[in-house]
């Protein structure tokens, strides 16, 4: 979805899997923004998870770590505050329940509104992200007066590329997750990337989308740091083994009524891991003859 300027929005937190595959397609679809993430996640975590190099971020936390902002709201509205004024500026605080925790809550709904004047007063969006649960029901319910709640929709991509044409990485705000056999999202098809205009922030995008769908591929880090030839090497390898996975997947999918569930889940987290599919390919399709 497109963002609404000077608007401040209510993100039902679920975990940071979907944070992330939401964040991406927020800033895929509003490319004109300065994106600050302000979290209780470390750093080192969110670097696990999505592409920091265009994202200012700073850790909500009592470290002193050089990122680390204390967890208090008169921060992080001085941090809206020092924004250029010349550009459009998305902020995406995630961290909300520890100032909570460590705040007067009355106060902190003054300051918070203090916060919602200033971001409508300017050029910015700013999306509050919380579990619910972890706050009071009515103080949340007063929350939800000052601000808009935010509902990103997944629209469905699939596609095999067979040619070695240049092709673009799908965007994630294309791709669809739905739930698989043992609660993580499904695999999908993606796009064959060619050896012509292969670059690393290419390679970045696609890693990316293959986390998103539970896919373990550490495999494919070194290749950041390989000449082009090496990198796109080892990328048809890794890509390789998730085309098997996938197509385990789906098998597995079609034919759950006949499986043994307690060796699904099992067999699903093996899959995910990219480990054992010479094995897992003989159990399975041995199945169909």
């Amino acid at each position: 979805m497109e963002l609404t300027r000077d608007s401040v929005y209510l993100y039902d937190f679920v975990n940071y899997d979907k944070l992330v595959i939401d964040l991406e397609i927020l800033t895929d679809m509003n490319p004109d923004y300065t994106i600050s993430l302000l979290s209780r996640l470390p750093t080192r975590r969110w670097i696990e998870k999505i592409d920091l190099a265009k994202i200012d971020n700073f850790w909500i936390s009592n470290s002193r770590s050089d990122n680390a902002v204390i967890p208090d709201i008169d921060v992080i509205t001085k941090i809206v505050n020092n924004s250029s004024p010349e550009s459009s500026n998305l902020y995406v605080l995630d961290g909300l329940e520890q100032i909570y925790a460590e705040s007067d809550k009355g106060m902190l709904l003054e300051k918070l509104s203090i916060l919602t004047d200033l971001i409508k007063g300017g050029n910015n969006v700013l999306i509050i992200c919380l579990d619910q649960l972890s706050f009071d029901s009515d103080w949340i319910a007063r929350l939800r007066h000052i601000t808009e709640k935010l509902t990103i929709q997944h629209r469905t991509f699939e596609a095999i590329v067979e040619d070695d044409t240049l092709a673009e990485v799908p965007e994630d705000h294309e791709l669809v997750y739905e739930s698989g056999i043992d609660g993580g999202p499904r695999l999908a098809y993606l796009s064959k990337l060619p050896s012509v205009g292969f670059t690393k922030e290419i390679l970045v995008k696609r890693i990316l989308q293959w986390r998103r769908m539970g896919l373990d591929v550490s495999a494919i880090e070194p290749a950041l740091h390989y000449p082009s030839e090496d990198a796109y090497n080892l990328y048809k390898m890794v890509e390789e083994n998730v085309r098997r996975a996938t197509e385990l997947e789906r098998f597995i999918h079609a034919n759950e009524s006949l499986l043994d569930v307690s060796q699904i889940s099992t067999d699903m987290f093996r899959l995910r891991q990219l480990t054992g599919l010479d094995e897992l390919e003989k159990k399975y399709y041995s199945l169909s003859g």
